[in-house]
């Protein structure tokens, strides 16, 4: 049987096979090709002087240009919201022949753009950026040695269900921190519990999971039975730095009292600026580890909370401890406003 494909130096031994005079079919017998194979190695060498293959141009493209940027403007429309789905449907009115949806997401991605949950931003006025500016800039000088004296705490709401304020939106890869594919906090939902939390740039400490408010005896709770345990797992008690968020009732006199009896040292934290805190990024990563559960009650959120938590690995705790060096240059170059964290 002929071989069907045939390569490049068998097309050199029909051509010096042929000068020899040797015919099409004998030559074609002793390669193992069909004559038709020869005629054509001969004929492509007189064309072109060579044996390649042809160059073939594939499958045409279903977009040009012209409607690729038609494409790039629709995943801005609607605040870049539109799903795929809505994206081929818009686009396919546009056009003369419609296309598929796998089409249009083939694009997408090959134009590096993705469908992101928006990301939330606080809402920083001119005097929150400017306190944060003057925070970086005093603490610029600070060393890793300095900031593995300081435990960061953390104190936030988890939802068992989505938040109806969450928003899908196209972006590139890169703009995922960029002004206007973020919007600013919501507040606003039901189904929760509260959650307080401390790190080490040893690991983690205690957290404590709670229904309802915070208030000064609840807070000085805290202090006593989680705080303190903190310290005596990582043999903290005589040197450390309470890093801890504005809330109201934490700077009132008995709060104040506490830390002093304690013996802490506190860092002073500019407000909105849980950009800045390390902490705020395992908050992140346990979100969305909650988000691939199937959560349906507040006990199974507490326990996922809880296992979560205990998963955190000291070598990670260790890494956002002294990435605060980074934060703060970067916030410092952006002049106060967010960054990238």
């Amino acid at each position: 049987m002929a071989q069907k494909n045939v390569r490049e130096y068998q097309r050199v031994q029909c051509i010096e096979l042929r000068k020899s005079g040797m015919s099409y079919r004998t030559i074609g017998k002793n390669l193992g090709i069909s004559r038709a194979s020869v005629q054509r190695a001969l004929e492509r060498f007189e064309e072109i002087g060579g044996f390649q293959d042809r160059h073939r141009s594939g499958r045409p493209k279903k977009l040009n240009e012209q409607k690729l940027c038609i494409l790039k403007h629709l995943t801005q429309d609607d605040d870049n919201q539109s799903s795929i789905h809505e994206l081929t449907i818009k686009l396919n009115e546009l056009l003369e022949k419609p296309i598929c949806r796998r089409t249009v997401l083939n694009y997408l991605q090959r134009y590096s753009f993705e469908y992101n949950i928006k990301l939330k931003k606080p809402s920083l006025k001119k005097q929150h950026r400017e306190a944060r500016l003057q925070w970086c800039l005093d603490h610029s000088n600070w060393t890793i040695n300095d900031w593995k004296q300081v435990l960061f705490s953390y104190e936030s709401t988890f939802y068992f269900i989505k938040s109806k304020s969450e928003m899908n939106i196209w972006q590139k890869k890169d703009e995922h921190w960029n002004e206007s594919c973020m919007e600013v906090e919501s507040t606003n939902g039901k189904d929760c519990v509260g959650f307080w939390g401390i790190i080490t740039w040893k690991g983690t400490g205690c957290c404590k999971i709670y229904n309802g408010n915070i208030n000064n005896d609840a807070y000085c709770d805290i202090l006593d039975n989680y705080l303190l345990p903190t310290l005596q797992l990582y043999s903290l008690e005589d040197n450390f730095i309470f890093q801890y968020d504005n809330a109201r009732f934490s700077r009132s006199k008995q709060i104040q009292t506490k830390l002093q009896e304690l013996h802490a040292k506190v860092l002073k934290w500019p407000t909105k600026s849980s950009d800045l805190n390390p902490i705020e990024q395992l908050s992140a990563m346990i979100y969305d580890r909650l988000r691939s559960r199937r959560i349906y009650s507040i006990k199974e959120l507490i326990d996922g909370l809880s296992t979560e938590w205990s998963s955190i690995t000291p070598e990670l705790c260790e890494k956002l401890v002294i990435s605060m060096p980074q934060r703060i240059e970067k916030c410092i170059a952006v002049h106060g406003n967010c960054i990238d964290y």
